[in-house]
């Protein structure tokens, strides 16, 4: 005779991580076994069914002596500490400066990194990744280390180094491809940009969904994206050598995977913050590879 399978019920649904972890600091200290569990949703707290009962009990004494105001947001919750993130954000962009400046190794960096639309979407992949880290003079690298180091720190701080790193790669790669897409065949660009816009867009994306979702005035959870926006207006579209589509694309990228990543979460363990970080750190590696034999 087999023994049945111990049952397990959810006393929290659709939580924040932060909130959650109270109500699990609350159970532990009463002895209630439960497991934490990240969700679509948000997180949800279960206890096995004979535990259930107390557990409730615990969760409504503690709210009722915690009560929130009425439309209060918990702070988002913070998953690294950023700065390692900005720090191989850094490394990367003076590496390649370097080098570009210097013609490294016998290598013209900027021809072969550069995007070219008509090449790239004719199978060179690697430019819309090696373009991201090339730029034209120090103001041009100067001002895409601010920016870029800001809006870095902060995607850093919430998706972790790890994910954030690669989450800002991607969408500005993404952002590249899709910006060649509307340009003509011979078009050039260079530079950081497209991914500080995907930055600035996967921190509005963020903002957005965990923190002014539900239970707000519209103009308050629609404030995130109208920052957003109006940063890239602001910042992104001046100057005489601005290429405002690489921009507009790089934001619309990040934006999307922002709301992909808010959407469907990953766990944001230690694991996946390292095999994130070494996925960003192989892509940028391989692309770079592949840029110079064909260069060559």
């Amino acid at each position: 005779m087999y023994d049945e399978p111990e049952v397990w019920i959810d006393v929290v649904t659709g939580a924040s991580g932060r909130y959650c972890a109270e109500l699990s600091l609350v159970l532990e200290t009463q002895g209630v076994e439960h497991q934490r569990i990240r969700t679509a949703q948000g997180w949800s707290l279960s206890v096995r069914a004979r535990d259930a009962a107390r557990a409730a009990e615990e969760i409504a004494e503690y709210r009722d002596e915690n009560v929130r105001p009425h439309g209060a947001k918990p702070p988002p919750e913070t998953v690294g500490n950023g700065w390692s993130g900005v720090v191989v954000y850094l490394a990367v962009l003076l590496v390649v400066a370097v080098w570009v400046r210097q013609y490294s190794f016998g290598v013209d960096w900027l021809a072969a990194g550069r995007v070219e639309a008509g090449s790239m979407l004719g199978g060179e992949w690697w430019r819309a990744v090696t373009a991201l880290t090339v730029h034209r003079d120090a103001d041009h690298l100067l001002g895409n280390i601010a920016f870029g180091s800001f809006f870095a720190y902060f995607v850093c701080r919430y998706l972790g180094d790890g994910l954030g790193g690669l989450a800002i790669l991607a969408s500005g790669a993404l952002g590249n491809v899709l910006n060649a897409f509307i340009q003509s065949a011979d078009h050039r660009s260079i530079g950081a940009s497209t991914a500080v816009f995907a930055a600035l867009a996967l921190l509005t994306a963020n903002t957005w969904k965990r923190g002014f979702w539900k239970n707000t005035p519209l103009k308050t959870r629609i404030a995130p994206l109208v920052a957003g926006l109006a940063l890239l207006a602001y910042t992104g579209a001046g100057g005489e050598n601005t290429d405002i589509g690489a921009h507009l694309f790089g934001f619309v990228a990040g934006f999307c995977v922002g709301l992909v990543l808010a959407r469907h979460p990953v766990p944001l363990s230690r694991s996946t913050q390292r095999n994130a970080g070494l996925a960003a750190c192989a892509l940028l590696v391989l692309s770079w590879a592949w840029g110079i034999v064909a260069w060559y």
